[in-house]
């Protein structure tokens, strides 16, 4: 009899921890899920609105003429400096005055994050500075005649601006650590959810069908949690995939594993970042390796960019939909002389798959890549948003609610997880620990009452 009531026991209060972590877990990852999902659902539609909104700097008229990447490049500087001839409404040009302040730089001084190349004979020339924000900025450029259409700031520039609040500026690394402490409490948000949703006297299906004859709070609950499930598997491959972009885990940790197990790509990588005089000063290679990569069959938008410390390469690369057709292309900025020429099945396994995670991220893969990736970003709102109503409902009057510690000894089974996690992901790991101490510190259910 003693042994039932120990089995039976035992799962409750294995349950109440996961209620626990999973409520702790939302405290973390709640704030992370709503910037991460807003500010990606941003970059995935800001080409789109940028087409809408500024289409006399995004579009051209169609010319067989075609002046080279060196001339528009050279161009985009001399309108920054306010070149005699170069266009710019008071607006652009009050921007280029406010620019060159801040940075107290000549404009050729300034840092040019990349050149951006469409195949489409329909589409500008983009090239894209960086303001002394850490923004980038594009400069449009007609490549038909060479002739600079206009710019635009930081602020307008929604494909730079959402894609660099999605990596966590303006805190920069700090930021970017904040939100890599998201992404790895969102695993564990999705593995204890699992578990508390895992039907208990009911068959899947059951467990499937939001019961609305329960009352509101039970309602709730279940939405959430049948969403969470069926969005589950994706979810994970978003986080999972997330972390080789993170400064810590893939600058930091990857880096080194990729080092240890011989699997770092041998094309390299490029942040750009070149001065407008270092990329000008390599405007004879610049046109050389473009004309080289169309030589070689490569298609779609082909961004050239070039680092700026001593020996890099410049470094061209194409954003497509298909993995059959990525290409990166190396060349020397003072020869033109092509270094490597690699496609996605010469790069080593690890290097591959995180290739495939950027493209989903991007929404590469066409429109109901993209379509896709705005639900996920929306059920991840929805699920942010019944949590925090669940948690209103049922929270004890005046008090945060936190589920109460239960004196559980935890098993192997759950351990080893766990250890492997923390080690693995050095941030989440630390995270523990010092959730650990603080409620070993206070030794009672943290509770909040207000004044």
């Amino acid at each position: 009899m003693a042994e039932d009531m120990t089995s039976t026991v035992r799962p409750v209060r294995l349950y109440s921890v996961f209620w626990r972590w999973h409520f702790l877990g939302a405290l973390i990852v709640i704030p992370f899920v709503l910037w991460q999902s807003t500010t990606g659902t941003l970059y995935l539609w800001s080409e789109w609105w940028m087409d809408v909104h500024y289409p006399e700097l995004r579009f051209v008229a169609e010319s067989p003429s075609v002046v080279s990447p060196s001339e528009q490049l050279a161009a985009a500087v001399s309108f920054l400096g306010g070149g005699q001839g170069v266009g710019g409404s008071p607006e652009q040009v009050h921007e280029r005055h406010r620019h060159h302040q801040l940075m107290s730089l000549d404009p050729a001084a300034l840092p040019v994050q990349q050149i951006v190349l469409s195949d489409d004979p329909h589409r500008s020339t983009e090239v894209i500075m960086q303001g002394a924000d850490g923004l980038p900025y594009p400069i449009f450029v007609d490549p038909r005649s060479g002739q600079v259409l206009g710019g635009l700031t930081a602020a307008q520039w929604l494909p730079g601006l959402s894609r660099a609040l999605h990596a966590g500026w303006p805190l920069g690394n700090p930021g970017n650590w904040l939100l890599e402490l998201g992404n790895c409490w969102a695993i564990v948000m999705i593995v204890s959810g699992l578990y508390l949703w895992w039907p208990r006297g009911r068959s899947f299906w059951q467990a499937l069908q939001p019961r609305g004859d329960a009352g509101l709070r039970v309602l709730l609950r279940d939405l959430h949690a049948i969403v969470a499930v069926i969005f589950s598997s994706v979810l994970l491959f978003f986080l999972i995939s997330a972390l080789p972009w993170t400064a810590f885990w893939g600058g930091q940790v990857l880096s080194r594993v990729q080092y240890v197990l011989h699997q770092e790509s041998p094309a390299g990588f490029s942040t750009g970042g070149a001065t407008a005089v270092q990329m000008v000063g390599a405007g004879a290679s610049i046109d050389a390796v473009a004309q080289t990569a169309r030589d070689r069959g490569v298609t779609g938008a082909i961004t050239i960019q070039l680092s700026p410390w001593q020996g890099a390469p410049l470094f061209v690369t194409n954003r497509v939909s298909s993995l059959q057709e990525d290409r990166i292309i190396t060349a020397d900025p003072a020869t033109g002389n092509i270094g490597g020429d690699f496609r996605n099945s010469d790069l080593p396994i690890i290097p591959r798959l995180v290739a495939v995670g950027v493209h989903v991220h991007q929404g590469d893969f066409g429109p109901l890549n993209l379509w896709l990736n705005t639900l996920l970003a929306t059920s991840l709102i929805w699920l942010s948003a019944t949590g925090l109503v669940s948690w209103w409902i049922r929270r004890p009057k005046g008090q945060l609610g936190i589920p109460p510690a239960r004196d559980v000894r935890w098993s192997k089974g759950m351990l080893i997880p766990l250890g492997v996690m923390s080690l693995l992901l050095p941030i989440f790991g630390l995270s523990v620990i010092a959730i650990a101490a603080i409620g070993w510190t206070l030794k009672r259910p943290l509770r909040w009452k207000p004044a």
